[in-house]
């Protein structure tokens, strides 16, 4: 039976890598988003502007994503790794997982504000091309608000 849980923490181990490696290409993405903002150089200047503004936040929110899948690989590693040996590098406290709840908390609030920074670089290029704003436009900000709110209500439990 011992060997069997030996393969599964394997398995996790070889998991919480591969989300890592996702992060990295996701990383390498933003990167490279970020280098190409550049390259929108036109006589226009403010549509330059505009568009530089959106490809920004475009490439913050892969880098968020990104994030997200870092912390959620150190999540996976910390939670079933033995509890009795210690990391191998000195974690930040918000970093110092104690269970599913704590990495659930963490990750909610990543990709919260992932979210917020999406809706805002695609409610700026809506806004850049004359796309009128109507409130259809309002459900992601709905949706960040009702995740907010089982996200307070969570922790609000939690003491």
């Amino acid at each position: 039976m011992k060997s069997v849980f030996s393969v599964l923490i394997v398995i996790i181990n070889v998991i919480a890598l591969l989300i890592f490696a996702s992060g990295l290409v996701m990383t390498i993405l933003g990167g490279y988003d970020f280098v190409m903002v550049f390259s929108h150089f036109s006589a226009d200047q403010h549509e330059t502007a505009g568009l530089m503004a959106v490809d920004l936040l475009n490439a913050v929110d892969i880098f968020l994503v990104a994030i997200v899948f870092y912390v959620l690989s150190i999540g996976i590693m910390i939670l079933f790794n033995n509890s009795n040996a210690t990391f191998p590098v000195k974690l930040p406290e918000w970093l110092r997982i104690k269970n599913f709840l704590h990495l659930k908390i963490i990750l909610w609030e990543a990709i919260l504000t992932t979210l917020v920074v999406s809706y805002l670089a695609a409610l700026a290029e809506k806004k850049i091309n004359g796309v009128e704003i109507t409130w259809q436009h309002l459900i992601v900000p709905v949706a960040v608000l009702l995740i907010s709110l089982s996200l307070f209500l969570v922790r609000r439990g939690e003491k």
